[in-house]
């Protein structure tokens, strides 16, 4: 399906061709009756020679109502440009002209309309004049047809050339299965409820499929379709379609929303941009221009911020980031049109190359050319971007690496071809193909650029490798750290570990510090933190001569006064902080609670003693379990505590029984 736009000055006739070519006036407004001039976007439909049924917009040729124009051009695929052969040129004509250019389309005709009204010399003079004025544009080359919408004159002429144009192979429709309607129409209907129109873009919609406004996020329901006022089950891509929502109120929508399928496309309030200056503009482009910005059936303020030069002249064309005042629905690709607020002007436009970036400092040449990759890109290219969205980094990071974590991870399929604007399948295929080739690493369900995949490894292990010498008394880097450091999600960290620990560049070994060893007697279920640090396989935690006179010395103490042995604060001062913490990490000394510290052989014998007193009284008081052990109140209340939280023992207000933890009563007579 196929959509054509007219485009022209007011009073050139646009409507009465449109009418006269299809039989249905485009005026819908009284008010456009009435002042006999287009004041909002018309629509009609016509089936041409071929059989080919194609829809129409007539826009408003008033410089009034250049915005409503603007609102109906975007989803065009032939231009319809209409000028008066009596008046030739004018300057709307121009405007209209200059807007297709920019909005690059490039297929078109050219109607001079009310040629009854001229003779032969005057439509030679008109005819040059127009071709001049399409030279330097898109439209450059186009059929220039001499027409009358009042004696019929040159009408099957104008309907046989658009048949032919549209019969043309390489300007078929976009089709990525990422379905979108910018709305430029909003109405109700007694017993149907609220009504939406707009051009399809990208993809099929269905009757009875869920659907998205954006950028509000409101889900709702195609509660039927119509196409040319006839009822479809499917609309393809171009079509001109009314969409019949379900239980969602008119006021809740409003020209420049998109209907589009859940969570395909994300809203945006920043895009990388090349933007083109008109060559004919009395005015330049500085840093952090207010313009208007024009996408689609959107107009949305926004802050023009020139990333390669500080002002931007006519005729010029530069890279710019658009600050937008509030969220827009746009994608890659996508063309824009920019005006300034005062005096209302046409100034420019240009292409949307990034709809998600990062924030970027001016004048970075490294961030210029990665823009100009993107521009230019084929699809794998794109793919590969997207990718590999690593953030431009300085040249000493750029050599060494170190520190480099952001934009070191993989992505989903769905993800990527988001990104991309492309659909899962085709994304698909170029990752595989990518795979083959050895350009992409795929985890699971995650892809990665080989290059990030490198990097990433590189950084992961270094971080382990950077806690060992740091720390060489200790078992190894916290997972969560390392997950923490490297900004990646648990899955894909789990993902990444696992394919280092089978290729064995990392290996996990349990954290015992906090809960006690997992020992002797130990009932299964008790939390420990089993494989939750990471080392090299190569490494092992080793004390120094010195360090293992300290351990011996502080060991010595523990040995000599086994229940009321040094506090951790004291066991520091005798072999120091990092010491005392690899011994409780090897589970030789056990940790309960900020200070209190046991041996380990200790802390075992203090559990059995107290389970067979246990079952010996049935209960145990603090005063009782002191007994028992020789020890003072500072040292047997944590143990008790920590009996408690191990369901070894269950607190009854002052006294103690026997847990669930039934294992422990089996074992503790052995």
């Amino acid at each position: 399906m196929s959509c054509i736009g007219t485009a022209g000055h007011v009073d050139h006739g646009k409507s009465t061709l449109v009418q006269a070519l299809t039989g249905i006036d485009p005026d819908r407004l009284a008010e456009e009756k009435e002042r006999g001039m287009t004041i909002d976007l018309g629509f009609a439909w016509l089936k041409l020679p071929s059989g080919r049924e194609v829809s129409i917009v007539d826009v408003p040729g008033h410089e009034s109502f250049i915005k409503n124009m603007l609102a109906g051009v975007g989803g065009i695929d032939i231009a319809l440009l209409v000028i008066a052969a009596d008046e030739g040129v004018m300057p709307q004509t121009r405007e209209h002209l200059a807007i297709l250019d920019l909005l690059q389309v490039r297929r078109g005709i050219v109607a001079l309309t009310k040629s009854d009204l001229a003779d032969e010399e005057w439509l030679a003079l008109v005819r040059e004049e127009v071709e001049e004025q399409l030279k330097p544009t898109t439209l450059a080359g186009s059929p220039i047809l001499p027409v009358s919408a009042y004696t019929q004159q040159g009408l099957p002429e104008l309907l046989a050339a658009l048949d032919h144009l549209l019969a043309e192979k390489t300007h078929e429709r976009q089709h990525i299965a990422r379905p979108r309607l910018p709305i430029d129409r909003v109405f109700t209907i007694t017993g149907f409820g609220t009504i939406v129109t707009g051009t399809l873009l990208d993809g099929n919609f269905k009757t009875g499929q869920e659907v998205e406004i954006l950028p509000q996020g409101i889900k709702t329901r195609i509660r039927n379709l119509q196409m040319h006022k006839q009822q479809v089950q499917v609309a393809q891509p171009g079509s001109r379609i009314a969409i019949n929502l379900a239980n969602i109120a008119r006021t809740a929508l409003e020209r420049g929303n998109v209907v589009t399928l859940p969570g395909q496309l994300p809203v945006t309030m920043l895009v990388d941009a090349r933007i083109h200056l008109l060559t004919d503009v009395e005015r330049t482009i500085t840093h952090n221009t207010q313009v208007d910005f024009y996408s689609g059936s959107q107009e949305i303020p926004a802050r023009v911020r020139l990333l390669d030069v500080d002002e931007l002249l006519p005729g010029e064309s530069a890279w710019a980031q658009l600050r937008l005042s509030r969220a827009a629905v746009v994608a890659r690709r996508d063309r824009f049109i920019l005006r300034i607020p005062s005096p209302s002007r046409t100034i420019g436009g240009g292409e949307i190359v990034e709809t998600q970036p990062r924030y970027h400092r001016r004048f970075q040449q490294a961030v210029l050319e990665a823009l100009e990759r993107q521009r230019q890109g084929t699809p794998e290219e794109l793919v590969l971007a997207a990718l590999d969205r690593r953030a431009v980094r300085s040249a000493s990071t750029i050599q060494s690496n170190i520190g480099y974590t952001q934009g070191l991870t993989g992505y989903e399929l769905a993800e990527v071809a988001k990104q991309c604007h492309l659909s899962e399948g085709v994304t698909l295929h170029i990752l595989e193909t990518l795979l083959s080739e050895g350009r992409v690493r795929k985890l699971g369900s995650f892809w990665f650029a080989q290059q990030v995949w490198e990097i990433l490894v590189e950084e992961a292990i270094r971080l382990v490798r950077e806690q060992h010498q740091q720390y060489p008394l200790r078992a190894g880097l916290s997972k969560e750290e390392w997950r923490t450091r490297l900004n990646l999600t648990p899955k894909l960290a789990a993902e990444v570990f696992a394919v280092l620990s089978a290729e064995g560049q990392l290996t996990a070994v349990a954290g015992i510090a906090a809960e006690g060893a997992k020992g002797v007697g130990y009932p299964q279920e008790i939390p420990h933190r089993s494989g939750s640090l990471l080392r090299l396989p190569s490494f092992t935690p080793q004390f120094t001569s010195a360090q293992q006179k300290q351990v011996q010395q502080l060991l010595q103490r523990f040995q000599q006064s086994p229940y009321t042995p040094p506090i951790r604060a004291e066991a520091e001062v005798i072999a120091g902080e990092e010491v005392v913490a690899a011994l409780i990490e090897q589970g030789r000394l056990i940790k309960l609670g900020d200070s209190i510290v046991f041996l380990r052989e200790t802390y075992e014998e203090a559990l059995k003693r107290l389970v067979v007193y246990l079952q010996e009284h049935g209960q145990l008081t603090v005063a009782e379990a002191r007994d028992v052990l020789g020890a003072s109140r500072k040292y047997v209340l944590p143990l008790l505590e920590h009996m408690d939280a191990l369901r070894i023992t269950r607190r009854i207000g002052d006294m103690r029984v026997l847990g669930q933890n039934t294992f422990f009563t089996t074992t503790a007579d052995h």
